[in-house]
């Protein structure tokens, strides 16, 4: 017999949109995973998270986003997980050799993705994601996978 235990979750910056807006279409799934696994979020989710914050609602969600992030790590079942310049190199190096799935239509570097899979690699955790890219990324490397679900 054979038993699979997800210790923690490694998240992708859905999960951080997902605890941040209560309406949030994953909140549920996200909150479900956070109590019973533990969530660990890399600290560049938070940075990728703030532009469209900023953009779409202004400087005074801005404010409330910083007070967000200001508290979180208080909170229970969640950890922030520090990058640092190794797992950006890295980041580089994957982008190089699956550019179908870090470099977009325009040519465009998909940095925070290939941060994310550089993590992932290095910590071979179960990801929580609704990224095709990454799960397509996962699959070649033999990485295990949750699909964050609407509900």
């Amino acid at each position: 017999m054979v038993i699979n235990v997800i210790m923690s979750v490694l998240c992708d910056t859905i999960c951080v949109w997902a605890l941040y807006f209560r309406d949030s279409a994953y909140r549920k799934h996200v909150l479900h995973l956070r109590s019973k696994y533990g969530l660990i979020i890399p600290d560049i989710c938070f940075l990728e998270a703030s532009y469209p914050i900023c953009r779409a609602k202004g400087i005074e969600e801005l404010r409330k986003y910083s007070k967000f992030i200001e508290n979180l790590p208080l909170s229970k079942n969640i950890e922030i997980l520090k990058t640092d310049i190794e797992d950006l190199q890295e980041a580089l190096k994957i982008a190089t050799q699956q550019p179908e799935n870090f470099i977009d239509e325009e040519n465009n570097l998909c940095l925070f993705d290939a941060l994310i899979a550089s993590i992932w690699t290095r910590t071979r955790m179960t990801l929580a994601s609704r990224d095709p890219k990454l799960k397509n990324f996962g699959k070649k490397k033999r990485l295990k996978y949750i699909q964050l679900k609407k509900q």
